[in-house]
């Protein structure tokens, strides 16, 4: 079935072609070949896509951009996803793994460094006493700095307490 979409799409039938790509996917699933059946849809949304029927083949297409990065297949998410931007869609960026950031909110490391800070303590007492390298509490330094939107030490003190961060007394 996949063959015969092929080649009505290439033939320029693309109202056809979606029709056997769906029946195609429907083949693929019954199978269970879920990955055959997310190419089979991807190439069912380009069909509808190419026959003007551009909004039934983007939403198409972002239900496969979803599967395909929860079955693993990176790649061809990052595919789809490309593709849906040409078409002028929003494509939300999936969680790849690993820790999550914690955006523009301080990390409880640097939450650390900055109660530190506030202490009056050095980059080189805040290293000892946390038992991390000088590098790496300048780097939590800068990063709350920039998170903060202050370019020195004391700026960043000052937002912090009058933030609420900490209470003067810590």
């Amino acid at each position: 079935m996949t063959c015969r979409a092929l080649l009505l799409d290439a033939s320029g039938e693309h109202v056809r072609a979606a029709a056997a790509f769906d029946r195609a996917a429907r083949a693929w699933s019954g199978l269970p070949r879920p990955y055959d059946a997310l190419r089979a849809r991807e190439r069912q949304a380009g069909a509808l896509v190419a026959a003007g029927r551009i909004e039934a083949g983007r939403e198409l297409l972002a239900a496969q951009y979803e599967e395909l990065f929860r079955l693993g297949a990176r790649g061809d998410a990052d595919r789809v996803a490309q593709r849906l931007r040409e078409h002028g869609a929003e494509v939300p960026r999936l969680w790849r793994g690993g820790r999550r950031g914690y955006g523009d909110q301080l990390s409880p490391r640097e939450l650390d460094v900055v109660q530190l800070v506030v202490a009056g303590k050095t980059n080189r007492q805040i290293s000892r006493i946390l038992a991390k390298s000088p590098a790496t509490v300048d780097q939590q330094l800068r990063a709350a700095m920039r998170k903060l939107k202050v370019s020195s030490r004391t700026a960043l003190a000052v937002k912090a307490v009058e933030a609420g961060v900490f209470a003067e007394e810590d």
